[in-house]
């Protein structure tokens, strides 16, 4: 990890955080992200708006910020749940614009058929897990490393590591089972 983005060096001589060094460095990463995100569906003012956000939002919880940790990624983040929290606001589905943009993108609808059947191969087995249901969602769509899931549901980091293994395991048969391969 290169030293020059964590957030300890964003931090003044008189410990207070310098907004303006990082408004300066991530302005554009923060406007490439909401663009991203939005698929130029919002105005102008609404994209300074959100980016002004963001930089509140930092400037809120500047001192629950770990000093060793990189800024880029809890950048990103608080920008992601901006832009989504904006499009729901005014009545856009985020996940829509997923899916138009994925169907847009696919060339052949059999693919977009066969995925959305994986998927759905995959919720229905996800659904048999009960509790374990979550420790899957917190590791592969929240991000969240071993240890934080271990920490937040009060398991052994090799207990959710073998939940996750066993989770991975059953949902590969169900996939093998109806003719498609998962890779590990």
């Amino acid at each position: 990890m290169e030293d020059a983005y964590l957030i300890r060096n964003y931090i003044n001589n008189d410990n207070s955080l310098n907004v303006e060094k990082i408004v300066n460095d991530y302005s554009n990463y923060i406007l490439v992200i909401i663009k991203n995100i939005t698929k130029n569906l919002l105005t102008d003012e609404d994209i300074e708006e959100m980016i002004s956000d963001v930089f509140l939002v930092l400037w809120k919880n500047k001192e629950n910020l770990n000093y060793n940790f990189p800024l880029k990624p809890y950048i990103a983040g608080v920008t992601k749940n901006i832009a989504k929290n904006k499009l729901r606001s005014l009545n856009i589905s985020y996940e829509s614009i997923e899916t138009q943009e994925e169907i847009k993108s696919k060339e052949n609808i059999e693919e977009l058929v066969e995925s959305k059947e994986e998927f759905e191969i995959i919720s229905n087995e996800l659904e048999k897990f009960g509790k374990d249901k979550e420790i899957f969602i917190m590791f592969y769509f929240k991000g969240m490393k071993i240890k934080q899931i271990a920490k937040r549901i009060g398991y052994t980091e090799f207990n959710v590591s073998t939940k996750l293994h066993r989770i991975r395991k059953k949902i590969k048969k169900a996939l093998e089972e109806r003719g498609y391969k998962y890779g590990k």
